[in-house]
């Protein structure tokens, strides 16, 4: 390898899970192809940071694609966004798309991006130079069933090196998911910090995880988590980034790490929780939900709670059909969800009568009683407004 002995000092992106070809059950086929689109979109961004940056090149941590079997025009597309890229983009294979005899980044027509072109697919535990004086070197998942042997038989084999080297590596650590009782199968932090230590390796580019998260005591371990948002913050805190690294120096030698989060995704995932009582309540609420930027990105799950009355739930559903069109996503958060409907006199007064009216009466007293199906009862109340509304209009 090509070496600079006076003090390496780079610039490059740390990127992972891509998930490209990425579905999410709850989008509507219009959202969904939104969501597609804004993922590659997102994928795009790095070539523009790369130079606005001065990086020289781009790692991916794993899982570039969501699965071996993505449609065609998503290899297609990818492979026409990254053929274009300024500086060389080196790819993990993770365990969603992992290096095996259907492996998605075989494919034919991702050739247009892997040969002669800007990409390197990881394949093996040998370095690669990705530019004069810094390496790469990996562990490339080949099945879905991950192997922590192949980690450590890696980091047994390294040597120390004049240049720069960068771990690519895809999983879960010990430290992040393990709790106090971590998976065999974890990463193991401690041996990432001692190969720090020993000047093996100047940085570890952890894919995997969603959400940036720096590992370790240190600064040279890093998941950049998912380029686009794909979840709500219970489940990703800090998603829609790519990381900038500027390494100074090699690590043995007391050289520095500069890691900073650049922004990349467009979508939001939003939670909103609420107690909704009265008709104040509910314009609070509207008022939260109407603030929402670029709206067409957005997902909403929304948590109610509360004991209303017909008129107030069947307002309730009204705002709910209208932010589902509105919205990506609007939709009730059902486990974290408990409205009870009390009707009220004043609430079908002069709206229903004859048999309706008897079957009003009906429905009132089951949505006022402890019988399991009260629920159901003033949802239906609630329906029979909006309707009777609808008609008296």
């Amino acid at each position: 390898m090509t070496t600079d002995r006076s003090r390496p000092d780079v610039r490059f992106l740390h990127s992972a899970d891509w998930q490209l070809g990425m579905t999410r059950r709850f989008l509507g086929a219009e959202s969904q192809a939104v969501f597609a689109s804004d993922r590659l979109a997102a994928v795009s961004a790095l070539a523009d940071l790369a130079t606005e940056h001065d990086a020289r090149f781009v790692v991916v941590a794993g899982d570039a694609f969501e699965h071996n079997a993505v449609p065609r025009r998503e290899v297609l597309r990818a492979a026409e966004a990254l053929s274009g890229f300024p500086v060389p983009v080196v790819i993990l294979p993770g365990n969603h798309d992992p290096l095996d005899v259907s492996s998605v980044l075989r494919h034919p027509d991702f050739a247009a991006a892997t040969s002669g072109g800007p990409v390197r697919v990881v394949d093996g535990p040998e370095p690669l130079e990705v530019v004069p004086g810094v390496e790469v070197v990996g562990v490339p998942w080949t099945s879905k069933r991950p192997d922590p042997s192949r980690l450590a038989t890696l980091l047994d084999a390294l040597e120390p090196t004049d240049g720069l080297r960068i771990l690519l590596a895809h999983g879960s650590t010990d430290e992040v998911y393990g709790g106090s009782s971590p998976s065999v199968e974890a990463i193991p932090v401690a041996r990432l910090e001692a190969a720090v230590t020993a000047g093996l390796v100047d940085y570890v580019a952890l894919g995997d995880r969603h959400s940036v998260t720096r590992v370790g005591s240190g600064d040279r371990i890093w998941y950049s988590g998912s380029p686009e948002t794909t979840d709500f913050d219970d489940v990703e805190d800090d998603s829609g980034h790519a990381l900038l690294v500027r390494l100074a120096g090699r690590a043995a030698d007391g050289g520095t790490c500069e890691v900073t989060p650049q922004r990349t995704g467009r979508w939001s995932f939003r939670t909103l929780h609420a107690v909704i009582e009265t008709d104040g309540d509910m314009d609070a609420l509207v008022e939260r939900v109407e603030e929402a930027p670029d709206k067409v990105r957005t997902v909403l799950r929304l948590g109610l709670t509360g004991a209303v009355g017909v008129a107030l739930r069947a307002r309730i559903d009204s705002c709910l059909e209208r932010w589902s069109e509105l919205f990506a996503s609007a939709r009730v958060w059902e486990r974290n969800t408990h409205l009870v409907v009390r009707p009220e006199d004043a609430d079908f007064s002069g709206l229903v009568g004859g048999y309706a009216g008897r079957a009003v009466e009906d429905l009132r007293e089951l949505a006022a009683s402890s019988d399991p199906a009260a629920e159901d009862a003033g949802n239906a109340l609630g329906l029979l407004y909006r309707l009777a509304g609808e008609d008296a209009r």
